[in-house]
């Protein structure tokens, strides 16, 4: 019979924290704004007003991230999104809870999770060139090297509008079935751990001792 005790332990410092929901608040107001420079001619001054507010927001938030990165510590640092034989295991236990619409079982993670750590180093990179090509438009630099800056700023939104749609059920589901509180751990960078332990009856078993052992001579 085994009984389970919970730690709550700090996973994510302040400074990935304030990066995250940065990043969160611009994202959404640049998503937002994006869409109605290109949908709607009539609000299409103030679409770009708050365009360049949130731009100017997530600008600073990217750069701390790509710092943390690359020069943070612990769960900051690009080591905690990279996959190894063990994360891959993980990942593809995460993708048949996706497929099982959570019918099967969650696998126990410290960090980032095991599928989503290496997403996570995608949509920085596309972040990187969204903002890279919103910089360039805004000085009317419509191309450089061959490259349309403005079909490569509509591909950064693309795919941060799907990962937007898929991280957002994601996250819920996790916190509904996990038991991670991975949510609220974004807010106040603790997760809760359940670690199993014997309880007091279990605890005092006689130590068990291998036949052989039994008919050997003493010394």
């Amino acid at each position: 019979m085994q009984t389970e005790t919970i730690n709550r332990v700090h996973v994510w410092s302040r400074w990935l924290r304030l990066a995250h929901w940065s990043l969160t608040v611009s994202i959404f107001g640049l998503l937002a704004s994006g869409w109605l420079l290109d949908k709607d001619p009539v609000l299409f001054a103030s679409a770009q007003d708050y365009h360049f507010i949130f731009a100017a927001l997530m600008l600073p938030a990217l750069l701390l991230r790509l710092y943390l990165l690359f020069a943070g510590k612990g769960t900051d640092h690009l080591h905690d999104c990279e996959l190894d034989r063990l994360k891959m295991a993980q990942a593809w236990a995460v993708i048949r809870f996706y497929l099982t619409l959570g019918r099967a079982p969650l696998p126990k993670w410290y960090a980032h999770n095991p599928l989503w750590g290496p997403v996570y180093l995608l949509l920085f990179l596309f972040l990187t060139l969204s903002a890279i090509s919103g910089l360039a438009l805004s000085k009317e630099l419509v191309n450089f090297a061959g490259i349309s800056m403005y079909d490569l700023h509509w591909l950064g939104y693309y795919v941060t509008i799907t990962f937007v749609c898929l991280h957002l059920p994601a996250v819920f589901s996790h916190d509904l079935s996990g038991t991670g509180s991975d949510i609220s751990a974004m807010i106040n960078g603790y997760r809760i751990f359940l670690v199993g332990k014997p309880d007091h009856l279990t605890s005092f078993r006689s130590p068990r001792v291998a036949v052989d052992d039994l008919f050997k001579p003493k010394e």
